[in-house]
């Protein structure tokens, strides 16, 4: 519980409830993400002054509306560690400027952009991050997945991904209608999605444990190529699809 706060950072916090749904968790232990007072209240407990705590839960109201507005269709909400980073920030400013860039980035990749991906679970469980350390891992193993250098590469790969939509690149071209992007081998309807990420975080092979305040995290590992594989496995590969 969030001790101390006003009454009007209770309320905005409780709004949030109804954008999640009871979003799942890829915690063993609950089956929903926690709600955001509580989320809140873990990440922030008596410390800060009001002004930090004031721009800490503004960001992330301002975080969360931006995620249910772009990735609608989200199965996970685990932003354990992501608030974490947040608050870890800094001070107002620094909050600040970590909720915006976060939000920049949901509104390239989301429903709502050329890109048009689907679910934002490759951001918030590390799959993105662990491919982007294991080609450096000497410059990048000390960078975390809610880093601002590494917000930095993900801004220069939508630029490099919108280059390849606009000369119809045979992996990244361009969308038909209201289709959303699969680069991916394997199928990820919500129902495939759910399951196959159920079965690598009982198997321990989720990047990031996004659900833990301090983001456990290993990228020395081929995520990528285990999760293709555990998709074939379950008999959700694109091509047993068809």
């Amino acid at each position: 519980m969030v001790r101390g706060l006003p009454e009007d950072i209770r309320s905005e916090l409780e709004c949030l409830e109804p954008l999640l749904r009871e979003g799942a968790s890829l915690d063993s232990t609950r089956r929903y993400a926690l709600p955001p007072v509580e989320l809140v209240g873990r990440v922030v407990g008596d410390r800060g002054e009001v002004a930090r705590v004031r721009a800490f839960v503004r960001g992330f109201c301002e975080m969360v509306r931006t995620l249910a507005e772009d990735f609608p269709d989200n199965v996970f909400w685990d932003l354990d560690h992501l608030a974490c980073r947040m608050w870890n920030a800094g001070g107002p400013e620094e909050i600040d400027g970590f909720a915006r860039r976060v939000v920049v980035l949901c509104r390239g990749f989301g429903n709502k952009s050329q890109l048009r991906f689907r679910y934002a679970h490759d951001f918030l469980y590390g799959y993105d991050w662990a491919r982007w350390v294991a080609r450096e891992p000497s410059l990048r193993a000390s960078i975390g997945p809610f880093d601002l250098a590494f917000f930095d590469y993900l801004d220069s790969r939508r630029e490099k991904l919108l280059e390849l939509i606009a000369s119809n690149d045979s992996k990244y071209g361009q969308l038909q209608g209201q289709e959303f992007r699969n680069p991916f081998t394997f199928c990820r309807e919500p129902r495939e999605e759910a399951h196959l990420h159920q079965v690598l975080a009982q198997a321990d092979l989720i990047p990031v444990k996004a659900w833990r305040l301090d983001g456990e995290r290993r990228w020395d590992l081929p995520f990528t190529d285990l999760r293709a594989e555990a998709a074939k496995r379950l008999g959700l590969s694109r091509e047993s699809s068809r």
